[in-house]
């Protein structure tokens, strides 16, 4: 029998953080947190969990990104900022318009290009740890983590020329 107290208590955090870093959003990432455990307690009985971070962690950003591609686009009030800074109003408003840029971006990827990109760059995995959560080759994480970068860089000029 699962213990979910402890399976919440202990990965909780876990699957908090991984919505975070792509959402950036408290209520969106409540919403996710709720989805995933949900979906994960309906998993368990088709099957046998292995690596609980793991399916944790890929339901998440899987869920995270299914919530950003559903939001319209407006400008979050409490968004994340891409760094600290201390240079004002302008700089932190420059810093929330990246943010919601990239967001924006990555929500146009496709679900194993923008799940590598968010597990490498927002929860800093290995390309063996995100082979190994997504059930994939590490060669297919490089890949894919290739085309993520081509295409948000492209993305991210295209909308840089659009507003100048």
């Amino acid at each position: 029998m699962t213990d979910w107290d402890r399976i919440v208590r202990e990965y909780g955090p876990l699957v908090f953080a991984t919505a975070w870093k792509i959402l950036g959003h408290v209520a969106d990432t409540e919403d996710v947190v709720q989805e995933v455990f949900l979906q994960v307690h309906q998993l368990q009985h088709l099957q046998v969990v292995r690596h609980w971070p793991a399916l944790l962690r890929r339901l998440a950003a899987c869920r995270a990104l299914d919530r950003l591609r559903q939001r319209k686009n407006t400008v979050s009030i409490n968004g994340l900022s891409l760094a600290a800074s201390d240079d004002g109003p302008e700089a932190a408003a420059v810093e929330r318009e990246l943010s919601e840029r990239l967001r924006h971006a990555i929500s146009q990827l496709p679900d194993r290009e923008a799940a590598v990109f968010c597990m490498r760059y927002f929860d800093d995995l290995s390309y063996q740890e995100i082979a190994e959560t997504l059930h994939i080759r590490a060669g297919a994480v490089a890949s894919a983590l290739h085309k993520a970068r081509l295409k948000l860089e492209s993305f991210l000029l295209e909308t840089v020329e659009e507003n100048p």
